[in-house]
């Protein structure tokens, strides 16, 4: 008797403790953002197996960026309400980086082993590929911290590959 009543105790322990996670509350909430976006916004593309939605705007020419190769990239980055948290636009240089460096969102990588050199795309990622459930801020100089992407938030950026240097092969 006392066996069975700990079992089922710890079953409906493990029932509400799931129930009760707000993880999951906020996953669900994302995944509603992004169908009614790429609903409103009529994009039949579907999503990759890491929930990246790839649009290209602008075919590059030649072969896909490979990870290991260095690009030079023009994008503005926005949440899906439209409000833009960042861009390059205007800027001297383009942001320039290493594929696959664990130094950018895992998002960008994934997203632009799709492009090549010359490719515009308006991505959406889930925050898993991107600031995850911890997001991304900021401190001032007087240690105030400021939120710029709350955790869970899927971003939307529209990208342009303007350099492309191959890497080495050994």
């Amino acid at each position: 008797m006392g066996k069975k009543f700990n079992t089922a105790a710890l079953a409906i322990l493990a029932v509400i403790i799931v129930a009760c996670n707000p993880a999951k509350k906020y996953e669900e909430e994302e995944r509603s953002l992004i169908q009614d976006f790429v609903s409103t916004n009529n994009i039949t593309v579907s999503p990759d197996a890491d929930g990246i939605y790839y649009v290209e705007v602008t075919a590059g020419t030649g072969e896909l960026i490979q990870k290991g190769d260095s690009v030079g990239v023009r994008y503005s980055g926005s949440f899906l309400t439209g409000k833009q948290f960042d861009n390059n636009l205007e800027a001297d240089t383009p942001f320039r980086f290493v594929v696959g460096t664990p130094y950018i969102i895992e998002g960008w990588s994934l997203a632009l082993v799709k492009m090549k050199m010359g490719s515009k795309a308006k991505v959406i990622m889930p925050s898993a590929v991107a600031y995850g459930s911890v997001g991304f801020g900021t401190y001032d100089y007087y240690g105030n911290y400021y939120t710029i992407i709350p955790g869970y938030s899927p971003l939307l950026f529209e990208m342009e590959v303007v350099e492309l240097t191959r890497k080495t092969k050994k």
